[in-house]
Parts: structure tokens; C-alpha cells; sequence
């Protein structure tokens, strides 16, 4: 699970790059109500239950929940998190 939050804490990283570019031009590439790009995180009882990216301009989101990790081997990473990725990459900001 630890390579997972580090994997999303990476794609939260490259979103706050995005929404940096988005604010330097004057928010052209959004709707105008804060950053675009935003983490979605849900705990339960001191454990992380899912986590997700939510793309406010074009009201798209990927979301993943832990429970689907349970038997997976450890250095497998799911699929979604490179829809996370991807959802921001083809954003066509930069």
C-alpha cells in the first residue's frame, strides 16, 4: 500500500505543477473557481479507504478504493493511478 500513496502523492505532486500553470495564465484553462485539478482522499478509522484526482473543468474524475488491493501482490500498482496521471497529462495545459 505504501507504494501506492507514494505513486498518488507523485501524481498530486505533478497536479499542483498543473494548477501553477493554470494560475500563471490567468486561469484561461479552467472555470474560474480555484485550482483545477484536485485530490480526493476519504479515511476511515486512521486507514486510507480510497483516494482519487478530480478534474473541476471538465467535471471528470478516476477514483480507486484500497479495498480492491486486498490479495494483490505489493509491487503490483493499479491501473487507475495511471488514469490519474493520464487524466492530467492530457489536460493540454502546458
Amino acid at each position: 500500500m505504501k507504494n501506492v500513496l507514494d505513486k498518488f502523492n507523485n501524481i498530486v505532486e505533478l497536479a499542483g505543477r498543473a494548477n501553477k500553470i493554470v494560475a500563471r495564465r490567468n486561469n484561461q484553462d479552467t472555470t474560474g473557481y480555484g485550482p483545477r485539478f484536485r485530490k480526493m482522499m476519504h479515511w476511515q478509522n486512521k486507514r486510507v479507504h480510497s483516494i482519487g484526482i478530480f478534474d473541476y473543468h471538465t467535471k471528470q474524475f478516476v477514483l480507486f478504493e484500497m479495498v480492491n488491493m486486498v490479495g494483490q501482490p505489493k509491487d503490483i500498482l493499479p491501473v487507475e493511478l495511471t488514469e490519474m496521471e493520464n487524466l492530467i497529462l492530457n489536460a493540454k495545459i502546458a
